[in-house]
């Protein structure tokens, strides 16, 4: 009896702190509009580890994506996919003036930023916000839809004295589970 009782609190408290613990992934979808487009925002939380700042720091360029798809609801079968898009930030080193030169790329749009500090760079890479994903009018008035998104983090290339002698060494990748948002329709943006 004393065994069963412990191995109820073990689990209990093992239950507690797994759901205790901060969640890592995609956090705080955000679906809006305004006059004429889906707008999505969205967080990335975790994973950003002491490996993958040790790496950037050392000059291996570093490469994180956020896949966004919006999908339809259709009740009693498979969702339908009707439209996505890629973010890709790309991150590099700049150890003369120690710099973090960081682009941003959705659908051939580029955008440049320079940061000094580590943290302040990886707050910008972990912000999805407001992006215009696609025209209001695309949408169907009677349908329900959602937004999956999902964060990838890749190694870039490494600098070219560096790419054939060290060919062994594995460098950090990670992928998010999809994170989903909840239901809207058409009519919720009017």
């Amino acid at each position: 009896m004393p065994r069963r009782i412990s191995i109820l609190i073990l689990s209990i408290l093992l239950w507690t702190s797994v759901a205790l613990a901060a969640p890592e992934g995609i956090t705080d979808i955000a679906v809006t509009s305004d006059n004429s487009d889906l707008l999505v925002s969205a967080l990335y939380k975790g994973s950003f580890t002491p490996e993958i700042r040790s790496e950037i720091i050392n000059g291996i360029s570093r490469e994180f994506f956020y896949y966004i798809v919006l999908h339809r609801v259709i009740p009693g079968w498979l969702d339908e996919e009707k439209s996505s898009t890629t973010i890709r930030y790309s991150v590099k080193y700049d150890t003369l003036k120690k710099q973090f030169h960081v682009a941003k790329n959705i659908r051939g749009a580029k955008e440049e930023h320079v940061f000094d500090s580590y943290d302040e760079m990886v707050e910008w890479v972990s912000r999805i916000d407001k992006i215009r994903f696609i025209p209001l009018r695309t949408l169907s008035g009677n349908h329900r839809y959602y937004i999956s998104i999902k964060a990838e983090i890749k190694a870039g290339e490494l600098p070219f004295l560096l790419r054939y002698p060290l060919f062994f060494i594995p460098y950090s990748e990670f992928s998010t589970e999809w994170a989903h948002s909840s239901w809207f329709m058409l009519r919720d943006f009017k």
